[in-house]
């Protein structure tokens, strides 16, 4: 009888662990719309890839080419790497990303530790736009957007710096940053919309009890999603928060209730 017991248990733990081997290895791409009046004619319909915290994992073209062949536009949230990755596979999922059309990047707190000088040398070799701290004036059909990169602190107890980013002519402003807690504090949040991950939605999140690995109170409230944010604590204008579950795993690789993910956005002029 307790043979069978511990049988049946084992089996259960092995079909578990392959589930989240499932979940932590999968393609999944996320096909999300936001809409707003104010983007502009020319940027109506454009498609954005986003993808973040890919860390350890090796890019299949095969499995992205229909994802990158529609996308206008390629955003890359940080964690591209980690330590003991072979800069040989960041180099391949940089050529990945940048086959189709332009990409720009921000670092993670990962791509730090790892040695972001060579990390910046290989963003540089696939012709991937990295962004420190600055803005840049996407122009399409005679029609401009604002993109704002947001630099990764050193550590911790580093604050992210004091830029601003203010969008030329106050056209419509996305924000590519790694970590959401960007936003903690800030009074005023200068932009339409906000593409970041760090969180990996807490990779492990057990029924009932949720996402246990991730810290209690700020990241359990902004943990992976769609959130709705404002200008101002005086304005009624919505700014769109995305925090990606991301593509790859730290620790440990598996996932749990929280499957990896990529996003193809599409932004939609609203009259």
């Amino acid at each position: 009888m307790i043979l069978w017991i511990v049988a049946g248990l084992a089996t259960i733990l092995i079909l578990l662990w392959i589930w989240m081997s499932i979940e932590a290895f999968g393609y999944r791409v996320r096909e999300e719309s936001v809409s707003s009046s104010r983007i502009p004619e020319g940027f109506d319909g454009l498609h954005i890839l986003f993808i973040s915290d890919i860390h350890r994992r090796k890019l299949s073209m095969a499995s992205m080419s229909d994802s990158l062949a529609r996308a206008d536009l390629v955003l890359i949230g940080g964690d591209l790497t980690e330590k003991g990755v072979p800069l040989s596979r960041v180099e391949h999922n940089l050529k990945i990303l940048s086959s189709h059309s332009q990409a720009y990047a921000v670092l993670g707190n990962h791509d730090l530790n790892a040695g972001a000088v060579k990390v910046k040398e290989l963003l540089r070799s696939a012709g991937v736009r990295l962004l420190k701290d600055e803005t840049l004036v996407l122009e399409k059909g005679g029609d401009h957007i604002a993109l704002t990169g947001y630099m990764q602190p050193k550590t911790r107890k580093h604050p992210f710096s004091n830029y601003k980013g203010k969008a030329k002519n106050d056209s419509y402003h996305i924000v590519l940053v790694h970590d959401p807690i960007w936003i903690k504090g800030r009074a005023k949040l200068g932009c339409d919309l906000i593409l970041s991950g760090h969180t990996h939605g807490g990779q492990i999140v057990l029924p009932l009890l949720g996402a246990i690995r991730l810290e209690p109170f700020y990241y359990q409230k902004y943990d992976s999603g769609w959130f709705d944010l404002y200008r101002s604590r005086r304005s009624n204008e919505v700014i769109k928060l995305l925090i990606s579950r991301g593509f790859g795993t730290s620790h440990i690789p598996i996932r749990l209730c929280c499957p990896s993910e990529y996003h193809l956005i599409t932004l939609t002029r609203t009259p």
